[in-house]
């Protein structure tokens, strides 16, 4: 009995060890599943982050290219509104330009005016172009005086009238040449009363534009708005009604009436859609728009 008893507990040392051996070898290869399965979750990180750069570092490319596209937005309104600051300059000296075209050719008109009388005609002192001999008899000879009367004297001759001191053309000039160096007041008294004598001369509109000019020069764009309102009234049909227009509507953008500019620039638009001043004023309207 002691005998099987002894086998018994032999059994039982010889048992547990193999056991224990067990126990950790299968604690060895669990740790090492979790090994493996940490490494796996790491490399799945780190592709997840090597993607995540990849997609930072075209984000900041995507970022760069439109920061630049805001520069060069930014740069070409700048250059923008400068080109608009210069085109009124421009046009302002194309408008000077004609004034002093159209006063040269009102000057040589009045020249050729005063000429046109000393010319000669009638066939002993040559007759003028174009012209036919008058047929009309001569004028009858006064009769000899008899000896001892006294000689008759000869028919009172109209005597002409005398030409105005200064001329439509003369004067305009005048005035326009106080407007170009910078004489606004003096300038403005010259066109008013220039309108006020040659109510009818072809640079009356003109004259009515240039006040207008003379008060926007001076910023005082009420009394502006109201010069360029009596031409648009009193010469609708006139060569400066569109230039009128214009300068009206940008009268209202300096004094800040946005509504009021934009409205009259587009009824110069739907007025004169081949002009200059059309192609300027849509070009206002677009940057009154943007503000």
């Amino acid at each position: 009995m002691s005998k099987k008893l002894l086998a018994a507990a032999c059994l039982v040392f010889l048992a547990l060890p193999s056991a224990a051996q067990d126990k950790s070898k299968k604690a060895y290869e669990l740790i090492y599943e979790d090994v493996q399965i940490l490494r796996r979750q790491v490399q799945d990180l780190q592709a997840r982050l090597d993607r995540n750069a990849e997609d930072l570092r075209l984000l900041r490319e995507q970022l760069s290219a439109l920061a630049e596209l805001v520069r060069e937005s930014v740069s070409d309104q700048a250059r923008v509104r400068e080109d608009l600051r210069v085109i009124p300059a421009q046009y302002q000296d194309m408008l000077r330009k004609i004034d002093q075209l159209t006063i040269e050719l009102q000057r040589v008109a009045t020249d050729l005016a005063a000429l046109r009388p000393a010319w000669p005609s009638g066939a002993a002192g040559g007759e003028a172009a174009g012209e036919k001999p008058s047929t009309q008899p001569p004028a009858p000879k006064p009769p000899a005086a008899k000896p001892g009367q006294a000689a008759a004297e000869p028919p009172a001759q109209p005597v002409p009238r005398s030409a105005p001191t200064i001329s439509p053309q003369e004067a305009y000039t005048m005035a326009y040449n106080d407007y170009l160096k910078g004489n606004y007041d003096l300038a403005i008294e010259s066109f008013k009363l220039y309108r006020q004598q040659f109510p009818e001369s072809p640079l009356a509109d003109n004259a009515q534009y240039w006040i207008g000019e003379c008060y926007y020069s001076q910023k005082k764009f009420e009394e502006a708005i109201e010069a360029f309102d009596r031409l648009i009234l009193d010469y609708p049909q006139g060569d400066k009604a569109a230039a009128a227009y214009l300068k009206k509507g940008l009268s209202y953008a300096e004094l800040g009436k946005k509504d009021e500019a934009v409205a009259v620039l587009r009824l110069l638009v739907a007025k004169y859609p081949l002009q200059e001043e059309s192609r300027i004023a849509q070009d206002k309207i677009k940057e009154l728009s943007q503000k």
